[in-house]
């Protein structure tokens, strides 16, 4: 039986399990002081990436995976504009016409079936950089949002023991198992994105200066389209959708 698909169009895989390496960045307050760096003044513009991970206000786990092209005396005050602890509303992005669904407490797609995944994704980011073009400067936000249904969990599975031990909890209470099911399903699809981009980093010295925010998020047990009726076991809520606006 298929483990892992992605749409549109079809294309059936086949997922197992296995750990997936979580980069956090401590907030301010956990971080020793330290005496700061001074830029020089003829600094070069460079690709900086930087990794952030916490919980929202709704106990989501997010995560943002940042890349930025400039100078940092100048994209510092550039990127304090974009609030990647805001919640957002989905109606004012694009919605990206293809999805991955997964199958009951699957999280991962197989590595010998990744590059037909990333060929699905690929078209994204081209779509935001030639959506902006002809501008001196790009920010962009890319949300990667994962969703499941409410099937029994698992106690005796692996997978339950696999994402205990990615939260770092002694058991999961109430929808901690949907929410981190869901945030391991949207990290999947991430990472696909930032191979792309890795791949194709030298679209950013088109523009003096850009960034690109890559948000993730598990929204556990959430309805994946507000506006249709699911079942509480449904396919169609075993999902990672992905969302795109440019400033």
């Amino acid at each position: 039986m298929n483990k892992y698909f992605l749409a549109f169009p079809l294309i059936a895989l086949f997922a197992s399990g296995c750990n997936v390496l979580q980069v956090r960045e401590l907030p301010a307050s956990d971080i020793p002081a330290k005496k700061s760096t001074r830029i020089p003044a003829n600094e070069v513009p460079s690709i900086f990436t930087k990794s952030y991970q916490f919980k929202t206000g709704q106990s989501y786990t997010r995560a943002v995976e940042r890349t930025f092209y400039g100078k940092q005396v100048e994209m510092q005050p550039e990127l304090s504009k974009y609030d990647i602890r805001k919640g957002f509303n989905i109606e004012q992005y694009n919605k990206y016409n293809k999805a991955s669904f997964f199958q009951t407490d699957v999280y991962k797609i197989p590595d010998d079936l990744k590059v037909a995944a990333i060929d699905l994704f690929a078209p994204l980011l081209d779509t935001v950089f030639l959506s902006l073009q002809s501008k001196k400067a790009l920010h962009a936000e890319i949300l990667v949002l994962g969703y499941t249904d409410e099937a029994a969990i698992p106690y005796d599975a692996p997978v339950y023991n696999e994402l205990l031990t990615f939260s770092k909890q002694r058991e999961f209470v109430n929808n901690d198992y949907y929410n981190t099911l869901s945030f391991y399903r949207a990290v999947e699809v991430a990472q696909l994105l930032t191979s792309i981009l890795n791949n194709k980093k030298d679209a950013f010295l088109e523009f003096e200066k850009a960034s690109i925010d890559i948000i993730i998020e598990g929204r556990g047990i959430e309805y994946p389209d507000a506006k249709r009726t699911y079942e509480l076991e449904d396919d169609k809520r075993k999902i990672t959708k992905v969302y795109w606006k440019v400033y």
